[in-house]
């Protein structure tokens, strides 16, 4: 087993501990296990491990501080004028906040931006995928999770449709320069094209478990639309990697 197939084998032990961690509740320290290797601090070591082995320090330090910086200052505008995302605020549970930007934050854009750069192997088929997850995962985690709310009902299940250009907006707005920096030009990697789909499979299952039905099946809708238009191009390029 080579080290990227270490650093793969990383992100698939997250993500089933992630879908775990919906199903599995007061177990004892077998929940203190599940808790950490389904946290967000453990993405993104996931994140910064798959990173540094697949692009190299150089690269992945760019992408690392472009989509960091970059979503700071776009949540830094959403919370306290509502662009581009709407009009919304981080609770307590967020932990710690920078000028009411949870510290979290912006590295967990990097970790979601880079899994699904690479799943996609096109930077603006990459901004949608991106769209895509937060279809998945904002309706859940702004209603019954709690960790922020949104200041006015939106069209899609309480999220406002505002907030989806925006992630488009903030992904471009990271993928773009990170491109013109690094000339890095991705192709569908199917690792991580695996990890996506299982990735957004658990959020689907976190939205049923949490008996946001219509919210699952919606993003299960669109996962399925997001893959089909993935496989497509694929093919037409013909060109991935293992």
């Amino acid at each position: 087993m080579n080290r990227h197939d270490i650093a793969w084998a990383l992100a698939y032990i997250y993500v089933v501990f992630f879908a775990l961690s919906n199903i599995l509740i007061n177990m004892g320290w077998v929940a203190l296990i599940v808790g950490f290797l389904s946290s967000p601090l453990f993405f993104i070591i996931v994140y910064l491990t798959n990173s540094i082995i697949n692009l190299g320090i150089r690269k992945s330090l760019a992408f690392l501080a472009m989509a960091c910086s970059i979503s700071f200052i776009f949540e830094y505008l959403g919370v306290n004028y509502g662009v581009p995302f709407g009009h919304y605020r981080y609770t307590i549970a967020m932990g710690p906040e920078i000028l009411g930007v949870p510290i979290c934050i912006p590295p967990l854009w990097a970790a979601l931006g880079y899994f699904t750069m690479e799943a996609a192997g096109n930077y603006y088929l990459a901004a949608i995928g991106m769209v895509a997850l937060d279809a998945a995962f904002d309706p859940l985690l702004s209603g019954p999770v709690g960790l922020w709310r949104w200041m006015e009902k939106g069209q899609y299940f309480g999220v406002p449709s505002t907030n989806f250009l925006g992630w488009f907006i903030v992904s471009i707005a990271f993928y773009l320069p990170f491109k013109l920096l690094t000339n890095y030009k991705p192709t569908i990697n199917n690792k991580a094209l695996i990890f996506y789909t299982t990735y957004y499979a658990s959020w689907i299952l976190a939205d049923l478990t949490t008996k946001l039905t219509q919210v699952g099946i919606a993003a299960t809708a669109i996962l399925i639309t997001y893959l089909t238009t993935l496989i497509i191009t694929q093919r037409l390029k013909g060109k991935t990697r293992n």
